[in-house]
């Protein structure tokens, strides 16, 4: 089975996006899936239709209690994948653990328990560094990372590795597994030159996927759905139906 974050130390890249539409393609290939919502946002748990008023068990519980492990925490989320869902009130997580011995690897011990049920666990990270995120990037074997087709999201990769290269104290072989170009409009030559780059730079760990901004990307989360059931038919949705493929092979 394979662990993976999904990071990006930039807001407004689709990092909830990716981490639900690739979660649940993954899922129409056969695979066990399990999402975990690590943003005080809460975007994740929002865009599968959760109310987060309702919500009995979420992820701040288990970091809470990690012995207990995440099961109690674990929901169907209705699309053919199970997520542990998160609440606004996860961020209080970083001031309550602020003390503790261990407080970055709480997530890791917590998801020991269900590493053999599920094929992919896709974690879903804040877009700034604190304990949350470091949490995300112990939890992982390797890191995903949505880079939208923009200058400036190229220029948040070095931040990025700079954090990464902390974590490596804890966790020495976490690492970038694979960039997936987000939002990119090719009939623009800004998008171009930033695809162009990022390939230039990071070589074979850019997806050969590209996910086009599609205006249904927008709508779907409204919706309660993921853009393979609101709009299959959506250049977005068959996308991220082609990047499961690659993850597929690539991690098996």
């Amino acid at each position: 089975m394979t662990v993976l974050g999904v990071v990006m130390q930039k807001g407004g890249v689709g990092k909830s996006t990716t981490t639900l539409s690739l979660g649940v393609e993954l899922g129409r290939l056969g695979a066990r899936v399990l999402l975990v919502d690590m943003d005080a946002q809460s975007s994740l748990t929002q865009a599968v239709g959760f109310d987060l008023t309702h919500i009995e068990h979420s992820v701040y519980d288990v970091l809470m209690n990690p012995v207990r492990g995440i099961e109690p925490a674990i929901q169907p989320a209705g699309f053919g994948v199970d997520i542990v869902p998160a609440t606004l009130g996860l961020a209080r997580a970083e001031l309550v653990l602020a003390g503790h011995v261990g407080r970055e690897l709480l997530l890791r011990r917590a998801l020991q328990g269900v590493r053999e049920v599920y094929d992919y666990i896709l974690i879903d990270s804040p877009p700034s560094l604190g304990l949350l995120t470091l949490n995300t990037m112990a939890a992982s074997d390797a890191l995903l990372v949505p880079l939208q087709a923009h200058v400036f999201a190229l220029h948040a990769m070095g931040h990025l590795e700079e954090t990464i290269t902390l974590v490596q104290q804890l966790h020495p072989t976490i690492a970038i597994g694979g960039i997936v170009m987000t939002m990119v409009d090719k009939r623009t030559s800004v998008n171009q030159a930033v695809d162009q780059a990022a390939r230039e730079r990071y070589g074979d760990l850019v997806f050969e996927t590209v996910i086009p901004f599609n205006v249904k990307l927008v709508e779907a989360p409204a919706a309660g759905q993921p853009i393979g059931l609101y709009a299959p038919n959506s250049t977005s949705a068959q996308a991220y139906a082609r990047l499961a493929e690659e993850v597929r092979a690539r991690y098996g």
